[in-house]
C-alpha cells in the first residue's frame, strides 16, 4: 500500500483517485472452500524514513545532457517500500512529500497549507473512505520547488488524511500531474535518485488515453538499457493515471495502476478468489483516505507484466469499491518496482521501462 497509504483510494482524495470504498473484503483461505479460517496475525502499520531537512531546498544538480539529479529518501520497513523528496513552498520548507505516481494529483496536508496561507482555488467537498467521510479543498501552490527544481504554480488538494501531516510523517503527495510535465521521470532506487530529464514541461494533451510504447524511448534516462513494458496514460484536467497489464498464472490480463506511492501491492479481493490466490495467516494496517482498515495479505503465485515475470510476493487484497467499476483491480507498488534497481515512468511514450 502505499508510504502510509493506501488501499485504493487510500490515504488521499487525489490517490488513484477520489472513491467511496466498502469495507476489506476477507479473502484469506482463498480457494480453500469449507476450509476453516486460520487464526489471523495482524502486522502493524509501519513508519517510513523521510528525507532530512539539512538537504533544505537546494539538493538537485545538473548532469550532463541536461537531466538533472534529485536526491530520494528511499525507505525498506518489513518488505514495504517508500520513497519521498522535499518540497519548498515559497521560501518555506522544505517539506517531505511522497513520491506518488498513483496519485493523479498532488496533495499537501490542510493544516500545513493553513499554516502557509495557500488560496483558496475553490469551495472545499466531501469525500468518502471505509466507513468514513472527509472534507477536501483545493489551494494554489503559488511558486514552489522539489529540491530546487522549480515547478509550474498549480492547484494542490488539501485534506486532513491519516498518517499526513503529522510529527515524523510526510506533509503530502508529489502525484503524476507534477511527474507527467517532464515527459518521462527515472526512479532510481538503488541510487538514491529522482532523475529528471530537463526542465519542467506543459501538461499532457488531456482529450485522449493512449498506450504505448509511441515514440523513441528516453534513452537519457534508460542509457540504453531495461525491458519496455505498455502503459496506458489517462491524463484529466490536473490529473493523470498510469495503468498496466498484469496477468496472474492462467488468468487473463487485470488493469493494475503504477504506483510508487504504494508501499506495498494490492489486488481486489474479487480477483484474489477470481485466481485462487493462496491465502496466509497475515493481514496488515493500513491507512485509507479518512480511516485504517485491517487488509488481508496473499500469495501472487506466479504473476507477470507484458513480457515481464514479476516476483512472487504476498499482496495485500481488498474491496476496490467504486474504483473498479474503470476497471481497475490493482495497485503495482513500490515493493515490486524497487526489485528492478530503477524504473522509468515514460508518460510521454506510454511506456514502463524496468531495469
Amino acid at each position: 500500500m502505499r508510504a502510509r497509504r493506501r488501499v485504493p483510494g487510500a490515504v488521499m482524495v487525489a490517490g488513484t483517485v477520489a472513491v467511496t470504498l466498502a469495507a476489506a473484503t476477507l479473502v484469506l483461505g482463498a480457494g480453500q472452500s469449507g476450509a476453516r479460517a486460520p487464526r489471523i496475525h495482524v502486522e502493524p502499520e509501519v513508519n517510513f524514513a523521510l528525507p532530512p531537512a539539512s538537504l533544505g531546498c537546494g539538493g538537485s544538480s545538473a548532469l550532463p545532457g541536461g537531466a538533472t539529479s534529485v536526491p530520494l529518501t528511499v525507505s525498506t520497513v518489513a518488505g514495504q517500500v517508500a520513497e519521498s523528496v522535499n518540497v519548498c513552498i515559497g521560501a518555506a520548507g522544505p517539506f517531505p512529500f511522497v513520491l506518488d505516481s498513483g496519485a493523479g494529483g498532488s496533495t499537501i496536508d490542510a493544516g500545513l497549507a493553513r499554516r502557509l496561507h495557500l488560496t483558496s482555488a475553490g469551495p472545499a467537498s466531501e469525500f468518502a473512505g471505509v466507513g468514513c467521510t472527509g472534507m477536501a479543498r483545493p489551494v494554489s501552490s503559488g511558486p514552489w520547488s522539489v529540491e530546487g527544481v522549480a515547478l509550474t504554480p498549480q492547484q494542490l488538494t488539501a485534506a486532513t488524511l491519516p498518517q499526513i501531516g503529522g510529527k515524523g510523517e510526510p506533509d503530502g503527495l508529489l502525484g503524476s500531474d507534477v511527474l507527467a510535465r517532464f515527459g518521462a521521470v527515472r526512479v532510481d532506487f538503488a541510487h538514491n535518485l529522482l532523475i529528471l530529464p530537463g526542465a519542467e514541461g506543459p501538461p499532457l494533451d488531456t482529450t485522449r488515453s493512449y498506450t504505448g510504447p509511441t515514440g523513441p524511448p528516453p534513452t537519457s534516462l534508460t542509457q540504453g538499457d531495461g525491458t519496455t513494458v505498455p502503459v496506458t496514460v489517462t491524463p484529466l484536467e490536473g490529473e493523470v493515471s498510469l495503468n498496466v497489464a498484469v496477468r496472474f498464472a492462467g488468468g487473463r490480463r487485470r488493469n493494475f495502476v503504477v504506483d510508487t506511492g504504494s508501499s506495498q501491492s494490492v489486488v481486489a479481493s474479487s480477483i484474489a478468489r477470481a485466481q485462487a490466490l493462496g491465502g496466509t495467516d497475515l493481514a496488515q494496517r493500513q491507512a485509507t483516505v479518512c480511516s485504517v482498515i485491517t487488509v488481508p495479505l496473499v500469495r501472487t503465485g506466479a504473476w507477470a507484466l507484458t513480457g515481464v515475470v514479476l516476483h512472487r510476493q504476498l499482496i495485500g487484497a481488498t474491496n476496490f469499491g467504486a474504483v473498479s467499476f474503470g476497471g481497475t483491480v490493482g495497485l503495482l507498488g513500490s515493493d515490486q518496482l524497487k526489485r528492478f534497481g530503477w524504473v522509468v515512468l515514460d508518460y510521454a511514450g506510454g511506456r514502463l521501462v524496468l531495469g
